[in-house]
């Protein structure tokens, strides 16, 4: 069984959990309209970018910090020596207050939030 469910995390990566040390930054949600995955950057939802070795979708658990949504890409590598996540953020302050090394857990992709809309209360 544990050959099976390392073949699995091999063969898909990312998909299974995992914890590890990852590089953290932010960056500014007014540098953009729109993340890689089209998400609007001015969204409420919290979302970040990560390294390619990352699968879109995947929630990020940073230790300290909270759970982001991964909806974009950047010029953040291939997560060697270790993953990046690049918090998306209102202010610079902020920015600067989440770098460096933190403990992040990714969990596999879910379905994005469903869109609110406007509901005419059934007439």
């Amino acid at each position: 069984m544990t050959f099976l469910v390392g073949l699995y995390a091999l063969t898909y990566p990312m998909l299974a959990p995992w914890c590890g040390d990852a590089r953290l930054t932010g960056y500014l949600r007014t540098d953009g309209t729109h993340t890689y995955d089209g998400t609007p950057t001015w969204t409420s939802e919290r979302i970040a970018a990560a390294s390619w070795d990352v699968k879109l979708g995947s929630l990020a658990d940073v230790e300290g910090v909270g759970t982001f949504r991964i909806a974009d890409r950047g010029m953040l590598g291939n997560g060697v020596p270790m993953p990046w996540v690049d918090v998306a953020v209102w202010h610079w302050t902020e920015a600067y207050a989440l770098t460096g090394i933190r403990r992040v857990c990714f969990r596999p992709p879910t379905r994005r939030p469903l869109a609110l809309v406007e509901h005419d209360g059934g007439q």
